[in-house]
């Protein structure tokens, strides 16, 4: 187990990595009726980075897999308000860059409240974040969000909006801070099974213990893919995804391109 001030350094110099990217959009699917239904939800993802540090200076390229598992229980309470209870993991492993590999797992739950199109939700997740495949736990959080999304569709093209707010408490105080995402999900339909799609977003972090008290990040990123849906539960997506982060620590920045398939599932 690494000491608390090993882990502070690891956050300050690594930061939290890629395992944190399935978390930049919320899930829209509501149950079909009033009966809860159990599913399972994935992705599995081969993929080229040339940073895999997330490193200002020590810019190492390699191959990674990130599985990422979802199973999940929805039901309603009402016609407009619905709950999701579930449990995730996922985890980074490379094929050279060790010290790039982690993981983590949760279980969390989630209220959602429909209104004139638009979908809020609250949700509480219990977040284990680990140092290698699941080998040295780093910390403990406990995430309490607020989302506000929706959809428009505008012919061939839907536009999915979405803004997020966190904020994490931790046993490790560097882990503690607010966090905004906005994000843009765009889908343009070239026929029943094609389609382009994207994904710009922004975050911020404002951190508020420890040795990251002070320190407020930026990230920004733009992806963009070609989908092909194999059946309605399955689809393939070859995507290119860049991302710059900036920092009034300047240690923290970086800018990454990663590029690779990702096959996405829901049974």
């Amino acid at each position: 187990m690494r000491s608390p001030f090993g882990l502070a350094v690891l956050l300050i110099v690594c930061g939290t990595g890629a395992a944190f990217a399935a978390d930049r959009a919320v899930p829209k699917s509501e149950p079909a009726s009033d009966n809860p239904v159990l599913s399972v939800t994935g992705t599995l993802s081969p993929t080229w980075t040339d940073n895999a540090l997330f490193s200002r200076d020590n810019r190492l390229s390699d191959f990674f897999w990130e599985p990422d598992m979802t199973v999940r229980l929805d039901g309603r309470l009402a016609p407009d308000l619905s709950w999701r209870l579930y449990a995730r993991w996922s985890f980074d492993q490379f094929a050279e860059v060790k010290d790039g590999d982690e993981a983590f797992a949760l279980f969390g739950g989630r209220l959602t409240k429909s209104f004139a199109d638009w979908r809020a939700s609250l949700i509480y997740e219990n977040r284990y974040e680990f140092t290698g495949i699941y080998q040295h736990l780093s910390f403990v959080a406990h995430d309490v969000k607020a989302s506000v999304g929706r959809d428009f569709s505008i012919g061939a093209v839907t536009l999915s909006p979405t803004v997020l707010g966190t904020y994490r408490f931790s046993d490790l105080a560097e882990a503690r801070r607010y966090r905004l995402d906005l994000l843009l999900g765009i889908e343009v339909k070239l026929d029943s099974r094609w389609s382009i799609v994207s994904t710009p977003f922004v975050e911020g972090y404002w951190f508020t213990d420890g040795l990251n008290f002070g320190r407020r990040d930026m990230i920004y990123s733009g992806s963009l893919g070609l989908k092909y849906n194999i059946t309605e539960q399955v689809s393939l997506t070859g995507n290119v995804a860049y991302e710059a982060r900036v920092s009034n620590v300047p240690l923290r920045h970086y800018r990454s391109l990663d590029i690779g398939p990702k096959l996405s599932f829901a049974f």
